[in-house]
């Protein structure tokens, strides 16, 4: 990796390639610069910022080791306020700072906290083995590490708070169904693609990979993602450890197939009718796949289409079903439909009503 920051100094200055424009009414300059240099020039006006979140700096500092790591990341400009720093040399299209100087960011610093973080975590690992190669070059990677500033001129403190809060307010993070469909060496990812793309039952066409929900498709890639994994492993939150490695890939997937071979079998014909059913709402989803997860596990030589005739299939799926009131479904008495809210009672209790479906029919037979 090209080290900028090494390029980037000239005597008592920071210098950095730029380009100098207009953007709505604003003169901004443009440069690509190092990790370090940032860190060197950074400020933070806590009259402008808002309190660092610790939990996004832990998620932001894993996604920039993965790009160190080898996989393709990518972050869009932090922006900067010069107040009055820096000049911008027209003839040698240059940003100089003095090494003294400090430009405020604007939005960012949840970004270069994270990068801050790594880098004081690779310093006191490396106080411990300071011979150590691997390590020594992922510091080195870290600090040569290559961003996009965008500087502004001439901004008051209003007009500061207003760009923070309009950056912060209209922009939308990427949601979970893109993440899915794009991130590297995740093998529950890596089978929801293989599934949503070649499932041998299912047309490509009923599966939602880019938006965040869907009401006329069968589910999103996100909510596929956590109905494998609560199936296979019982557990329907993404960030827990998972079970699944190369030896278990091809069971965990020909297990998800046929459970959404039996999910659209077993369910009303006109399911995807979110007006009138409900067995499509993505945490029904889950907590159908909690179920036969507890009965693969008690009655480990039964096959999963039991599961479906015993208590799926006997359900009444639309919102005309008063048994869902004590389920911890909201009723809504005006639309006279049910809301599925939190993913962890839903799943909780609906898949103990199947579970006790299933078990007072067994007892019958």
């Amino acid at each position: 990796m090209l080290d900028l920051s090494v390029l980037g100094k000239k005597g008592n200055h920071i210098v950095l390639k730029a380009t100098k424009g207009i953007q709505f009414g604003q003169e901004i300059v443009t440069a690509q610069c190092s990790v370090n240099d940032v860190l060197k020039f950074l400020l933070i006006d806590r009259d402008v910022q808002r309190d660092i979140a610790p939990e996004r700096v832990s998620a932001i500092s894993k996604y920039i080791q993965s790009g160190i790591d080898g996989e393709d990341v990518f972050f869009a400009p932090m922006i900067f306020s010069s107040r009055g720093k820096g000049v911008y040399d027209e003839e040698t299209s240059e940003f100089r700072l003095n090494m003294n100087d400090k430009l405020v960011i604007l939005d960012g610093q949840h970004r270069i906290k994270a990068f801050e973080h790594l880098k004081n975590r690779v310093e006191a690992m490396l106080t411990q083995k300071p011979q150590d190669k691997d390590l020594m070059e992922f510091s080195d990677n870290l600090e040569s590490f290559p961003l996009t500033i965008q500087i502004y001129s001439n901004l008051d403190l209003v007009k500061e708070r207003q760009l923070f809060t309009d950056v912060n307010t209209k922009s939308s993070a990427v949601n979970n169904t893109l993440l899915i469909m794009y991130k590297k060496d995740d093998l529950y990812g890596e089978m929801i693609k293989e599934i949503v793309s070649n499932h041998p039952t299912i047309s490509p066409d009923l599966f939602e990979c880019r938006s965040k929900t869907t009401r006329s498709k069968l589910a999103t890639a996100a909510t596929i993602y956590v109905i494998a994994k609560t199936l296979n492993e019982g557990t329907y939150t993404r960030t827990s450890n998972s079970k699944i490695s190369s030896q278990t890939y091809p069971v965990y997937k020909k297990s998800t197939e046929e459970f959404l071979t039996l999910l659209v079998k077993y369910t009303p014909k006109d399911a995807l009718d979110r007006e009138k059913y409900v067995v499509y709402s993505s945490n029904v989803m889950v907590a159908i796949a909690k179920y036969v997860f507890e009965m693969k596990k008690k009655y480990p030589n039964k096959r999963m289409e039991e599961f479906f005739k015993g208590a799926i299939y006997n359900v009444d799926w639309s919102h005309k079903n008063n048994d869902f009131r004590k389920l911890a479904a909201k009723y809504n008495n005006q639309t006279k439909k049910y809301n599925f809210g939190s993913i962890g009672r839903i799943v909780r209790t609906f898949s103990m009503y199947l579970i006790e479906k299933y078990e007072g029919a067994r007892a019958h037979v």
